[in-house]
């Protein structure tokens, strides 16, 4: 596996948010949470789709919490699982790409 020192030094400082995140949440959980539109938002921001939130969800890797049981209630994530799972994508995205390079 070849992955370059930026790449790795991105997946690193990924790891270690999400892990920060994972402390927050420990300390204060309601302050880990945010709205479905502020988790679309922060997708988008580090470059990936919007509607990857909804396929994380379809598959069963994060999981949504209703702020009540109203059929117009907000929609809320964790944003520790949310840093987790956006370095596990890149790492994933990685490790594809060094696969290919020895084809």
């Amino acid at each position: 596996m070849n992955i370059e020192l930026k790449d790795l030094l991105s997946l690193m400082t990924d790891a270690v948010d999400a892990g920060v995140q994972k402390y927050v949440r420990s300390c204060d959980p309601q302050a880990d949470y945010i709205k479905q539109a502020e988790a679309k938002r922060y997708l988008q921001k580090l470059g990936f789709k919007a509607a990857m939130l909804q396929r994380w969800v379809d598959g069963g890797l994060l999981t949504p919490v209703k702020t009540s049981d109203a059929q117009n209630a907000s929609v809320i994530y964790s944003m520790a699982d949310i840093k987790a799972l956006v370095s596990s994508v890149r790492l994933k995205a990685m490790t594809n790409k060094s696969d290919h390079d020895y084809i």
